[in-house]
C-alpha cells in the first residue's frame, strides 16, 4: 500500500472523531457546562437539580404515596406533582385530565371514566385504586403493596416532604389551570398555611442514627423550598403576583418553541421573571446558552437514561425531571446505588 493511500485511510478514519470533537467545542462556546451555576447558587437551588417526576415513578405508581416516599428516601432534591382540584375544592395530585389511565374509575364509576378531575369529590377519588394499573403494565416492577393505593392531596405531599430522613423541596405544576379558576391562590394559600413560603433551616444535616452520613437532599431547607411550574403563561404570571419570592418555571414543549421561536420563549420567560422547563429535545447548547445569558435556569423533562444525563449535562442543563431518581443520583455521584428493596421494606404506604 503506498503512502498516499495510507494517508487517505487515516483521514477518513479520523473524520468522525474530528467532527465530534468540533461539535463539542462548538457546544461549549454556546453554553459551558457550568454556565448556570451562579444563577442556581444565588437561588439556593441544587445543581444539577434532581426532580422526582411524579415521584419515583419508574419504581412505583406515579403520584402515589409509594412513589413520593421512595423518591424522598432515595434523596431527590424535589418531589414533583401535577396540581388539580376536586369538585369540593381539595387540591390533589393527578397528571391526566381524566382518571382512566391510572385508576379503576371505569369499574367504580362506570360511564364516568372520561370525566375530568373537577367532576369528582375527594371522597369519590378516594374510592379509586391508583396502583393496580402499574402492576399490570410493569410486571417486572409489580408489588402486591401497590394494590389499592389512593389519590394523594397536596397537603399529604407536604407532610411526606416534611418527614423522613431527607429534606426535599416541592416542585408543583398548575395542571390545566384554565379548568380551575383561582387554583393559583388556593395553592399559595395552602403552602402559606403550612409554612412553606418562608425559608427554614434543617435541624442539622446528619442522618438520624449516623454520625457521619450527611443528608442527600436539603432543598426543602433553603429559600427555594418550592418551585412553581406551568405550561400556561397566564398561570405563571398569576403565581408571580401571589408569591413573588417563589421561583417559577415556564414549561415548554416543541409546539410552543416552533410557534414562538426559542428567542421568543426566552423573552417571554424574562418578562414574567421565570426560568425554563423545556422538553428534552430542546436541551442542546444553542438553547441553554441564550437562556443562561438571559439569567434563566434550564430544567429539562423527562430524562431517564445515563447517556441523556451525560449529554445534556455537557450542554449546561441545570436540572432534570426524571422518573429514575435512583439512576440520576448515582450518575451525578450524589448517592451510591441504593438497595431499593431495603428502602421499600421500611416505607409505610
Amino acid at each position: 500500500m503506498n503512502l498516499r493511500k495510507v494517508r487517505l485511510i487515516l483521514i477518513f478514519t479520523l473524520i468522525p472523531e474530528i467532527l465530534v470533537l468540533g461539535f463539542f467545542i462548538f457546544s461549549r462556546t454556546q453554553s459551558p457546562p457550568a454556565a448556570g451555576k451562579p444563577i442556581a447558587d444565588s437561588m439556593e437551588i441544587p445543581r444539577p437539580a434532581i426532580v422526582a417526576h411524579r415521584g419515583a415513578s419508574y419504581l412505583a405508581p406515579e403520584e402515589t404515596r409509594a412513589a413520593y416516599l421512595l423518591a424522598r428516601e432515595l434523596g431527590a432534591d424535589y418531589l414533583e406533582g401535577d396540581v388539580q382540584r376536586t369538585r369540593d375544592g381539595v387540591l390533589v395530585l393527578v397528571h391526566d385530565d381524566t382518571l382512566e389511565r391510572t385508576s379503576d374509575v371505569a369499574r367504580v364509576f362506570p360511564g364516568r371514566e372520561k370525566n375530568t378531575i373537577e367532576t369528582f369529590t375527594l371522597a369519590e377519588l378516594s374510592q379509586l385504586d391508583f396502583g393496580t394499573w402499574f402492576n399490570e403494565k410493569n410486571k417486572d416492577r409489580a408489588r402486591d403493596r401497590f394494590k389499592g393505593l389512593r389519590v394523594v392531596t397536596v397537603e399529604e405531599l407536604i407532610q411526606i416532604a416534611e418527614s423522613g430522613s431527607q429534606s426535599p423541596g416541592l416542585y408543583l405544576e398548575t395542571k390545566s389551570p384554565e379548568r380551575f379558576p383561582g387554583v393559583e391562590a388556593d395553592l399559595v394559600n395552602l403552602l402559606k398555611r403550612k409554612g412553606w413560603l418562608s425559608s427554614r433551616k434543617c435541624v442539622g444535616d446528619i442522618l438520624p442514627g449516623d454520625s457521619t452520613a450527611k443528608k442527600i437532599a436539603t432543598a426543602g431547607c433553603g429559600k427555594s423550598r418550592v418551585i412553581f411550574q406551568s405550561f400556561e403563561a397566564a398561570s405563571v404570571k398569576k403565581l408571580r403576583e401571589l408569591a413573588p419570592d417563589v421561583p417559577r418555571v415556564l414549561l415548554v414543549d416543541q409546539e410552543m418553541e416552533k410557534k414562538q421561536g426559542w428567542n421568543g420563549v426566552v423573552s417571554e420567560a424574562v418578562q414574567m421573571d421565570a426560568h425554563l422547563g423545556p422538553v428534552g429535545y430542546l436541551g442542546w447548547s444553542w438553547y441553554t446558552g441564550p437562556a443562561h445569558r438571559a439569567g434563566r435556569l434550564v430544567h429539562i423533562y423527562t430524562i431517564n437514561s445515563t447517556w441523556q444525563l451525560w449529554l445534556l449535562n455537557q450542554f449546561g442543563v441545570d436540572g432534570f425531571f426524571t422518573d429514575r431518581t435512583e439512576l440520576a443520583l448515582e450518575f451525578f455521584a450524589r448517592a451510591p446505588k441504593p438497595d431499593v428493596e431495603a428502602v421499600f421494606s421500611r416505607l409505610v404506604f
